[in-house]
């Protein structure tokens, strides 16, 4: 019996504690669940705070950057106010106008220094020339309206240099004293330039008159000048058709009239594009030719670097600068560039020319009009006694790389400069494949091949290299192509190669951005780091149009192609590419 009652009693007392440490077990697992709750919780807060402060902060830029930006298109206005007051006060009679902007470069230089004309009268009467042009083109930024009295001192001055008087245009990026260098992107509105740039200087000291500043794409990194500042740049002879880019406004003023000389910067055709678009000669010296000193460099670390150089209304105005500006004081102020005047010796030269042609840069087919301006300059050249070869060069690993190269960064800098902006149409494909992660882009890129394999190349390209090491033998291939081109070129005792300035003439407004082969015409030659330039040749004909039809005749899928049919009727001008050896 004793020993029944202890083991109930045992029992009963086991059952309690089991009892107990459940319970027990409950309340710290209560406990734990709380305090999860409470970390959730927090953390949701946390979470909930950071989105409301990530939009306060975006919502706080972009106010920011759109009152400035407002502020900017006021005083636009204002100045081009003050710009109609100035040439009013000095008006001119229609007829001298127009006598003053028909002469050529050379013309009104030998005028100016005969004393025919002051550097007021030709001022004016270029300033109310640019302003008929950007009535209809939107070229220009801005005037500098300090250029009045400029041209006062030049008119009391005695001395007299290679320049005296000619009013020059340049493009925004270039720096003048107290004027913004925005790249049409809103972030650097209220920041005016302290100096002049280095180019600048040399100009001014040449007795050149900077008069007005010219549009450009936001960023600079397009070939159709449009932003949110200051708005589209139309072509000269079809309001309907591109002025090209990024140098657009300087393409446009001078393709309009409205300028004799201008600087633009390429760093992918931006010279040469709007020359071919406008119709004007246009020419991009190698990298460290002429000083870049004092301007907006976009990307500033890419490998490929940006060339400053002319464009004119003629062949004898690119000349003309490049005499100007290859002087001591150009190398005294920016001391990095090698010293190379200009040799007149090789301009002289009067020997006949080994010169290379091509139709096809192994990427991307020009459109009829532009192989035919080829084949025409190839016939005057031969014409004129020099000798002509083909150059069948394949360049498409060169322009493979081009986008690589100005996105190596997997586009982190373009989504930063672009992040709080207003994005204009033709950078809104930029903003977004920057936005997206880069292995989702890969993953895009992969599912596009098959049905856009151009869009594909294209947003592939922007995810740039996976490692530095990837760069770094990105950059060792370059210079092995490079080498090896000139090797060739060297072999064969070219002189230069003439090929398609670009893959198409003007295009429709808003079309050049979904436009990719159509570059590489202009692209590669920055990768290598070659002068190259461009002329007028001929302009569309009803063949041309009618060739069209069966363009093109590689079966490459390439939606650049399609929207070139879809673009027609062509614009009038065709260019031809020169680069040189």
């Amino acid at each position: 019996m004793a020993c029944y009652l202890r083991d109930a009693i045992s029992s009963f007392v086991s059952k309690r504690i089991i009892r107990f440490e459940i319970a027990e077990g409950f309340e710290e697992m209560g406990g734990v669940i709380a305090e999860y709750r409470c970390l959730v919780g927090a953390f949701g807060v946390a979470f909930a705070a950071g989105l409301a402060w990530r939009w306060i902060r975006r919502s706080r830029m972009k106010a920011g950057l759109d009152s400035a930006r407002k502020e900017k298109q006021a005083g636009r206005k204002r100045a081009f106010e003050q710009l109609r007051n100035q040439i009013q006060a000095n008006q001119l009679p229609n007829d001298l106008v127009e006598s003053i902007v028909k002469l050529t470069i050379v013309e009104l230089l030998d005028q100016l220094k005969a004393g025919c004309f002051t550097a007021v009268q030709v001022l004016t009467a270029y300033q109310t020339k640019a302003l008929q042009v950007h009535v209809k083109t939107n070229c220009v930024t801005e005037p500098v309206l300090e250029a009045l009295e400029w041209a006062k001192e030049l008119d009391q001055s005695t001395s007299r240099g290679p320049l005296h008087g000619l009013p020059v245009s340049l493009k925004e990026c270039v720096a003048i004293k107290g004027y913004d260098v925005t790249a049409g992107c809103s972030k650097w509105i209220g920041d005016p330039s302290a100096e002049d740039a280095v180019l600048v200087q040399v100009l001014k000291q040449q007795g050149a008159i900077p008069f007005m500043r010219t549009n450009l794409p936001q960023t600079m990194i397009s070939f159709e000048s449009t932003n949110p500042i200051f708005g589209r740049t139309s072509n000269p002879h079809n309001p309907n058709r591109s002025g090209g880019g990024s140098s657009g406004g300087e393409g446009a003023l001078i393709g309009g009239g409205g300028s004799l000389l201008g600087v633009g910067s390429d760093v992918g055709g931006s010279i040469r594009n709007p020359g071919a678009m406008c119709g004007v000669p246009a020419f991009k010296p190698t990298s460290l030719r002429v000083s870049k000193k004092g301007g907006r460099a976009i990307l500033a670390g890419k490998n490929i670097l940006s060339s400053w150089g002319p464009l004119g209304q003629d062949v004898e105005s690119l000349i003309l600068f490049m005499k100007s500006v290859l002087v001591p004081d150009m190398y005294r102020l920016d001391p990095v560039l090698p010293v190379m005047p200009f040799r007149d010796e090789v301009l002289m030269d009067q020997r006949p020319l080994r010169i290379g042609y091509s139709l096809f840069n192994g990427i991307f087919e020009a459109v009829p009009a532009m192989q035919r301006a080829v084949a025409e300059a190839k016939e005057l050249l031969e014409a004129s006694g020099h000798q002509l070869i083909p150059w069948d060069e394949d360049l498409s690993r060169v322009a493979e790389l081009w986008i690589p190269f100005m996105f190596a960064d997997g586009g982190k800098e373009m989504y930063e400069i672009l992040e709080f902006d207003e994005v204009d149409d033709a950078m809104q494909l930029v903003k977004f494949a920057t936005s997206l992660p880069i292995c989702v882009r890969r993953l895009l890129a992969f599912l596009l091949k098959p049905f856009r394999p151009e869009s594909s190349e294209k947003l592939k390209a922007t995810c740039g290299f996976k490692t530095v090491s990837a760069l770094w033998n990105a950059i060792r291939e370059i210079k092995s192509l490079q080498n090896g081109l000139i090797e060739r070129w060297q072999k064969n005792s070219l002189d230069a190669v003439i090929c398609p300035a670009f893959g198409s003439p003007a295009v429709s407004n808003g079309l050049q951005q979904h436009l990719y082969g159509v570059i590489t015409y202009t692209s590669v030659f920055n990768i290598l780091d070659f002068p190259g330039g461009c002329v007028p040749v001929t302009t569309i004909s009803e063949r041309d149009e009618i060739e069209m039809e069966k363009y093109p005749r590689t079966t490459e899928p390439r939606e650049s192609y399609w929207l070139l049919k879809k673009s027609r009727p062509m614009a009038h001008q065709i260019q031809t590419e020169l680069e040189a050896g």
